[in-house]
């Protein structure tokens, strides 16, 4: 009779809360991802604009987007979970937190550059109908 309910018990049992030092690691990762996907993006954007109309100076301006903002929230972004992955203990929490913050980063590398780009091609539109 034990035998039967052993199985059921089991499946009803909590999952241990999977270890925080691995954190760290993942989040380099989905850092090192996303901001290659960033970048990916903001140059296709970029030389299609740059092919239909845009000025050229859009290119440089890319570079200083990724060089200038991309970059350091990326490494801060890193940085944060590594030293929380050193220090705090597992929990389901903490690992809530970390898939919110995995999701608020590639949310971010995937629309930012289409945001950004649009809003330079709009601004470039209007001080070019200023002009006339």
């Amino acid at each position: 009779m034990a035998s039967t309910f052993e199985p059921r018990l089991w499946r009803r049992a909590t999952a241990s809360v999977p270890p925080a030092r691995s954190l760290g690691r993942r989040m380099t990762w989905h850092a090192a991802a996303a901001l290659i996907v960033f970048a990916a993006l903001q140059v296709w954007l970029v030389m299609s604009a740059v092919s239909a109309g845009a000025p050229s100076m859009l290119a440089v301006v890319s570079l200083i987007v990724v060089l200038a903002l991309a970059l350091p929230v990326a490494r801060s972004t890193e940085r944060r979970w590594y030293h929380l992955s050193r220090q705090a203990l597992a929990s389901w929490g903490l690992h809530a937190r970390f898939r919110r913050d995995v999701r608020r980063l590639w949310v971010a590398a995937i629309t930012l550059p289409f945001l950004w780009v649009s809003g330079a091609m709009a601004a470039t539109d209007a001080i070019a109908a200023i002009a006339r």
